[in-house]
């Protein structure tokens, strides 16, 4: 089977870059910034960010 790679429209991208979309992204996580505040779960966002990140810059 081949490789097969998809790109984001420009809508696509809009979207994901806009507030409620990363708050739904973050509750993935179970990440609530506005009550939980404390580093272990701050560090913990930064490292899931972080494997997300990854992903997206793979190529």
């Amino acid at each position: 089977m081949p490789y097969r790679t998809e790109a984001w429209t420009p809508e696509q991208l809009d979207k994901m870059n806009s507030e409620p979309f990363m708050v739904d992204f973050l509750d993935t996580f179970k990440i609530s910034p506005l009550t939980q505040e404390a580093d272990e779960t701050i560090n913990s966002m930064n490292e899931a960010l972080d494997r997300v990140e990854d992903q997206i810059n793979k190529p």
